[in-house]
């Protein structure tokens, strides 16, 4: 900045010489008799001389002219005529300002004989030289501006890179209060100031940088001060303002003059003046200039676009995207192996019931009203979030478990005070809460914000309005902790056709049938030669409905599986069963999703059978009913899996125009060992029978087992006794070898 500075005066010494010497030539072809002409500025020094060179005795004329003979000389309108000791003739005309203030000297050199003849007279060669001497007043008057601009300019710019330096840096930081801290501190060290301090009360910030001249002033005093009797001045202001502020009488290190105060107001998006950016007192005890002011605007702008980024509009709490930040700086502050910090999640329980029965105003009210009863007894320690919706979080720092869970419970009691009223209907708003425990063994910090979650969610699921600590031990947490872990595999899975597709024979257990059928089996590999547990893959899938896209992924890659050997299906008769998710049947776009699949691979609509759980079918019960005779219209077969598990199993199924019942794989596990489960499996035989259905046993391991199901009727049977699950392209080549065979 020092080299531009230079570089800056440099040049425009360089442009005042350069705008006067284009009147050189002026001047000799005025008064053609002159040696040469010179022309010194106001602080006596040679702008320039037509002569290209210093002429020391002219220098010396100039520097002994005493300033009231010049300034007498604007006042006279009037020229100096001097003989020089060389005997040459100066003559001195005075260069004026619009306001008739001399800014310079005209000299005009001439030699022994001209300046004594008879016809050299100053009033008329001044007369005729007025013309020129207004055109180099203008040029230096025009030169003065640019100079003026210039260093305004270089001032600016020096402003601006340090703005973006700043801007840069607080873009780079870690979290937001690294970002403000950043703002407050340079911008402190930048203007020199001894205490810099940024406040906004309603957001309990606090954020100080001190010069080491003001460490033993009392801050907390100043604070106060700044709060309570200079923030409110600043109401409607938007620019900063500077105020005189007197010695505070108990601060000895202050000067008795008092010092200047530079206040820039930060306003919220309501335009709202909600905190205050002070620079109090310079090191130098300078006064702040407009520039300074200038430059505080910019800083004031940057902390309110930090603020907005990291605060939510409705409450003023922090935002999710501050408040994991918080979490990454809080790591950090951690001081031993057994220091903890504590998080605290709140849900409320029943805030869709306030929205659904008053209105959405009413359930932001009850959002707003929330945020208040957690601030009232906030913890000095704690940090407060509104992450998403109803959905709310605390950190605790330095805390352990007892005291957390000893706020969580004080929060419960206070919720009765939380009660909607509108006109003669009430509604009682509860929270379920979760606590989770983190210090510098956890090693990712942002997986305690997953584990409180799952320790709030498990508060709901054991009856809401109560607090739950995250527990290892607790097995539903674990589930649901493993789910999460799962969803980013299953669509990493999804996204790069990772999937596996199996196919289980299902065999006839009455005459033979030469039409062979299957089953098809979605398998996820693990990325170490195994496979994810099915049970696991389907409860993430199903917890985060992810299973229409994965139900898309099976109907698509099957039925383009069945198309490469489509001649080979439609020759044997072959069917295969692909299984559909509750959640499908309730995705409007699903089954016209099927029927654009089928249309445009051209095969048979009787070559597949899809499957559908009697309890998907029932919670979707008219979808299901539509979805199924759609189907059925089409030449699709139907099969109802898992029969037998409802409550209301045979009620239900005369809802459904089905071709295959397949019976709930308890009863068959244990069919030789339990009469109730023989007696269920010969029940649902008979009546499958009546209304000319199919049956299917599943999970038939034993030959002892397909014996018994084919004396008590059933049709069908699918187990590892069987046939084991193969690759589906494996089972269609095995086809294609029979048929060849």
């Amino acid at each position: 900045m020092i080299a531009w500075n230079a570089v800056s005066a440099d040049v425009h010494a360089l442009i005042t010489e350069r705008n006067i010497s284009k009147v050189g030539s002026l001047l000799h072809s005025l008064v053609p008799r002159a040696q040469l002409f010179c022309f010194y500025n106001h602080d006596k020094e040679c702008a320039w001389t037509s002569a290209g060179g210093d002429d020391f005795e002219i220098d010396n004329f100039v520097a002994d002219l005493p300033r009231e003979v010049v300034d007498k000389l604007a006042i006279d309108e009037d020229s100096l005529r001097r003989t020089l000791s060389s005997g040459r003739t100066v003559l001195a005309l005075p260069v004026q300002d619009e306001a008739r203030q001399v800014i310079g000297l005209l000299i005009a050199l001439f030699s022994k004989n001209d300046g004594k003849s008879a016809a050299f007279n100053p009033h008329l060669l001044k007369s005729i030289l007025d013309p020129a001497l207004a055109l180099i007043a203008e040029s230096v008057r025009v030169s003065k501006e640019v100079k003026e601009a210039a260093r305004k300019f270089a001032e600016m710019r020096r402003e601006l890179e340090f703005v973006y330096e700043v801007d840069e840096k607080i873009h780079g930081a870690s979290g937001r209060h690294s970002s403000l801290a950043q703002l407050v501190g340079r911008s402190g060290r930048y203007l020199g100031i001894n205490y810099s301090v940024l406040l906004i009360p309603s957001k309990r910030i606090r954020i100080s940088a001190t010069h080491s001249s003001w460490k033993t002033v009392n801050r907390k005093v100043l604070d106060r001060y700044l709060i309570d009797q200079l923030l409110p001045k600043l109401d409607g202001e938007r620019k900063p303002v500077v105020f005189e502020i007197a010695a505070i009488d108990d601060d000895n290190s202050l000067t008795d003059s008092g010092y200047q105060a530079l206040l820039c107001p930060l306003q919220d998006k309501q335009g709202n003046v909600e905190g205050v950016l002070a620079q109090l007192g310079r090191v130098d005890q300078r006064k702040f200039s407009s520039s300074d002011r200038r430059f505080m605007s910019h800083i004031g702008r940057k902390i309110e676009y930090v603020i907005e980024q990291s605060f939510d509009t409705m409450t003023g709490l922090m935002n999710r995207a501050g408040f994991e930040a918080q979490l990454t700086e809080s790591f950090g502050d951690l001081k031993s192996d057994s220091d903890t910090h504590q998080i605290i999640y709140f849900d409320l329980d029943n805030l869709q019931l306030v929205n659904d029965t008053f209105s959405r105003k009413a359930g932001d009210d009850v959002i707003v009203r929330f945020a208040r009863l957690l601030e009232e007894d906030l913890p000095k320690s704690a940090v407060l979030s509104r992450l998403t919706g109803d959905d709310f979080c605390m950190l605790l720092t330095h805390a352990d478990s007892e005291t957390a869970l000893d706020y969580a419970n004080r929060m419960r009691e206070k919720m009765v005070a939380l009660r909607y009223l509108e006109g003669d209907k009430s509604l009682q708003v509860t929270m379920s809460v979760g606590i989770a425990e983190f210090d510098r063994t956890i090693g990712d910090e942002s997986n305690v914000l997953t584990t409180a979650r799952m320790a709030c969610e498990a508060a709901k699921d054991h009856g809401r309005d109560r607090v739950e600590i995250y527990d290892q031990s607790n097995r539903s947490v674990i589930r649901r902790y493993d789910d999460m872990q799962l969803v980013t595999n299953i669509q990493h899975a999804l996204d790069g056709d990772r999937f596996e597709l199996l196919a289980q024979p299902i065999t006839s257990l009455g005459s033979d049938s030469s039409h062979p059928s299957f089953e098809v089996l979605l398998r996820m590999p693990d990325g170490d030669g195994g496979r994810i547990e099915t049970k696991a893959l389907f409860s993430a899938a199903e917890r985060y409905r992810m299973m229409p896209q994965i139900d898309r992924w099976v109907v698509s890659t099957t039925i383009a599986a069945l198309t490469r050997a489509k001649d080979l299906v439609e020759q044997r008769g072959a069917t295969f069963a692909i299984n559909l998710s509750g959640q499908s049947l309730g995705d409007d776009d699903f089954l016209e999703f099927i029927e654009e699949e089928i249309d445009r691979s051209g095969l048979k609509n009787t070559s597949l059978c899809f499957e559908i759980t009697e309890s998907a079918a029932v919670s979707n019960l008219k979808k299901a009913q539509a979805f199924i005779d759609r189907l059925r219209q089409r030449g699709c077969q139907i099969s109802l899996d898992d029969f037998g598990a409802g409550l209301s199993s045979f009620a239900y199924l005369k809802n459904f125009n089905v071709d295959t019942l397949k019976i709930d794989g308890g009863f068959i596990r244990d069919i030789t060992d339990n009469r109730i489960s023989e007696s269920m499996v010969a029940a649902i035989t008979q009546v499958a029978k009546v209304m000319k259905l199919k049956t299917v046993a599943e999970f038939v391991e034993t030959e002892e087992t397909r014996t018994l199901i084919r004396d008590l009727g059933v049709d069908f049977a699918q187990g590892h006794i069987i046939g084991r699950p193969v690759s589906l392209d494996s089972t269609l080549s095995d086809m294609a070898e029979t048929s060849a065979a």
